[in-house]
This record gives structure tokens, C-alpha cells and sequence, in this order.
């Protein structure tokens, strides 16, 4: 998606049916972590090459598995809320639920727009206008 899109439901039993829904791919998502862990645990990581690769295999399924949770409308990329309407971030591509996504547009109009951001080596203010337009 290229546009900001808000996908609010107000109506007691498609909120329901929504929630359970997203419960039910959670848990999906949950059983193949543990089936992949299992996996990886079963396998010799030092001693044996073929182990080895099997084993980078599935770390790389386990990492697509949680990138592909992270950013799915199931879940809030901030506060990890299951339950909330969400709004979807074009330029990060997650989804957030309706009050992160607020709160993080409240930063950006008061903090960025002044050519202020944080810098993470002192914490301190620093001016910068290079990343805002």
C-alpha cells in the first residue's frame, strides 16, 4: 500500500469475530515458533556441518516469521495490542493501532517540523532538517 489506510470497526460482533481471528493467527504463529524452536534444539549447532546449515535455515525462518508478525494488522508495531483498530504507516510499511499511530504523528508535527530529533549518543536535541521535508 502507498496511502495511509484505517481500518476501524465499530460493531460489537465484527469486533469480536476480528479479535478471535487475530487470536487464532496468533496462536498459528506461536505453535509454528515453538515447532521451529523444537527443530533448531534437536540439531547439533557445533559439531556436525550439515547441523550447522540446517540450523542457519532455521533461524532464517524463525527471523522471516517474526518480521512477517511484526508488520501484519494483527498486531500494533509499538504496543503490540491485538484488540484496537489500526492504521497502516506507508513510509515504515506496519500497521499501528489507531492511538500509537496518533501519538507518533503528534511527535512528528511538534518535534521533527521544528528541526528537532533525538540523538541517541547523549540524548540530547540536536537540529537537523534533513530527513523532514
Amino acid at each position: 500500500m502507498k496511502k495511509k489506510r484505517t481500518i476501524s470497526i465499530s460493531h460489537p460482533q465484527l469486533v469480536r469475530f476480528r479479535n478471535a481471528l487475530r487470536e487464532v493467527i496468533s496462536t498459528a504463529e506461536l505453535v509454528e515458533e515453538e515447532r521451529l524452536l523444537d527443530e533448531e534444539n534437536g540439531l547439533d549447532h557445533i559439531y556436525s556441518e550439515t547441523d550447522g546449515k540446517q540450523v542457519k535455515e532455521l533461524l532464517d525462518k524463525q527471523d522471516k516469521l517474526a518480521t512477517a508478525w511484526n508488520k501484519s494488522l494483527c498486531v500494533c508495531s509499538l504496543c503490540g495490542s491485538r484488540t484496537s483498530n489500526m492504521t497502516f504507516n506507508p513510509y515504515m510499511e506496519e500497521w499501528f493501532c489507531v492511538d500509537c499511530y496518533e501519538k507518533n504523528q503528534e511527535f512528528y508535527k511538534t518535534e521533527a517540523r521544528n528541526g528537532q530529533i533525538w540523538n541517541s549518543e547523549n540524548y540530547t536535541r540536536t537540529p537537523s532538517t534533513e530527513w523532514w521535508p
